[in-house]
């Protein structure tokens, strides 16, 4: 499937305490999947939280949109309903997670923060199954 990444939107950023701790951090990943129909896109939303429940560092919210080729978009009909392969999906996972690298470092940029990077994600685990979508 061809694609470009049409929109990258930092939906939260925010560092929660004054004080980087030592060691290796907590990291709690999220990710929800939403589409439009119309402007044939697929956006992938992740949400990172750093350390633990009770004493939360820093968080990272984003949004990248996906628009799929218009042939590709098609050809991806079965009958009644369009289908994104989780395969698909995955690789736009990985790169949300990329462009996250990118913004917390940017964010945290000449700050006590910037050493908080971002590990690897297993995005296999966050992404499930294909995408089904009504045709309307």
């Amino acid at each position: 499937m061809r694609f470009r990444m049409a929109r990258i939107n930092i939906d939260q950023f925010a560092i929660l305490t004054d004080i980087v701790p030592n060691g290796s951090l907590e990291v709690n990943v999220t990710l929800s999947l939403k589409y439009s129909m119309d402007v044939r896109r697929i956006a992938t939303s992740m949400s990172f939280v750093f350390g633990e429940e009770s004493e939360r560092i820093l968080m990272l919210e984003l949004t990248c949109e996906f628009e799929i080729h218009e042939e590709d978009w098609l050809a991806a009909i079965d009958g009644s309903k369009l289908v994104i392969p989780k395969v698909m999906l995955e690789h736009f996972a990985v790169q949300t997670v990329g462009t996250a690298r990118g913004i917390l470092h940017c964010k945290t940029e000449g700050s006590q923060f910037n050493g908080i990077i971002l590990p690897p994600v297993n995005v296999t685990e966050l992404v499930t199954e294909d995408m089904i979508l009504p045709i309307e």
